[in-house]
């Protein structure tokens, strides 16, 4: 495993945060956005189906109504192929990370639970609750 200086490492657990944080952030919106085109997209069909009951309005605008809910259907669905893409390329991002910085080895994997079986970890005292 190579060596990494403590700045080093300290500098790119920085930059994970800052990623993670952005990705987030990211799902968040994303998942606002989402749930905003799905409500205004079943908005704009009772809209156009109520007004065009009240109003008598022709086929013809019907249509065009029909065509601007399928494109933003296919707009919607597009944002969300990107989000997971996006979630895809952050995670592959992290494992390699993880992997430069030897967090997926088995030695560390091995070492999680140290603090339990240390030989010179003190006993605690009578009257003292652990």
């Amino acid at each position: 495993m190579p060596w990494i200086s403590r700045t080093r490492l300290a500098d790119m657990q920085a930059r994970i945060e800052q990623l993670v944080e952005e990705r987030d952030g990211a799902r968040k919106d994303a998942g606002a956005h989402l749930r905003a085109s799905l409500r205004t997209a079943v908005r704009c069909r009772e809209l156009a189906t109520a007004g065009a009951v009240q109003q008598g309005l022709r086929v013809g605008d019907m249509r065009r109504a029909d065509r601007r809910i399928r494109w933003s259907r296919l707009a919607l669905a597009r944002v969300a192929a990107a989000l997971t893409a996006e979630t895809r390329r952050a995670d592959a991002l992290q494992r390699r990370l993880d992997d430069a910085l030897g967090l997926n080895d088995r030695d560390v994997a091995a070492e999680d639970r140290w603090q339990e079986r240390r030989t010179d970890k003190p006993k605690p005292g009578p009257g003292v609750t652990a």
